[in-house]
């Protein structure tokens, strides 16, 4: 029953600690939080809870040996059985604390990694739009520009055209 609590308090401060990471402070105070910086203070604050949890169980499984020792030095056959029990329990949550760090910080790992990767497709489809609009941005102001030369070609004709008229129209 001790290790299923003692798994529990492990998980709930290993979520607790992933899930309420809003940071304290701006790393590099610019007013803004950035994303690196929210990771950086997410891991910063699961490594304390880690620290604490794994220091919690070899604090628990110490004062078990440090009783079964009481308990041999006794000679009390009923409290060193006991005892024992306690020390297999004690180290047997132990381990698992340590294991389930591990696969939370593998899992932390991991989700940084995608989250890395997920900012890189971003950027390049970022990339791909700019890219993209600035293409049609440049066939746009190239059509601008031609339909523009047209027009004034068109207007200077209209003006040569009307300039040989009037000359005509004054020789006359």
């Amino acid at each position: 029953m001790k290790k299923i609590a003692l798994l529990a308090v492990v998980a709930g401060a290993i979520t607790f600690a992933s899930c309420n990471n809003s940071p304290s402070k701006d790393k590099n105070e610019d007013g803004k939080v950035t994303a690196g910086e929210q990771v950086d203070h997410s891991i910063e604050k699961m490594d304390q809870v880690a620290s604490d949890a794994v220091s919690k169980a070899e604090a628990d499984y110490n004062k078990a040996k440090a009783d079964l020792d009481a308990a041999v030095a006794k000679g009390d056959k009923q409290a060193e059985e006991t005892a024992r029990k306690a020390v297999a329990d004690a180290e047997a949550a132990w381990n698992k604390t340590k294991e389930a760090l591990k696969e939370a910080g593998d899992k932390v790992e991991s989700g940084v990694n995608n989250a890395v990767d997920a900012t890189k497709d971003a950027a390049k489809k970022t990339g791909a739009a700019i890219e993209n609009t600035a293409d049609k941005a440049g066939a746009s102001l190239k059509d601008a520009g031609d339909k523009a030369e047209n027009a004034v070609k068109e207007t200077a004709n209209e003006a040569e055209k009307k300039a040989k008229n009037l000359k005509e129209a004054l020789k006359n």
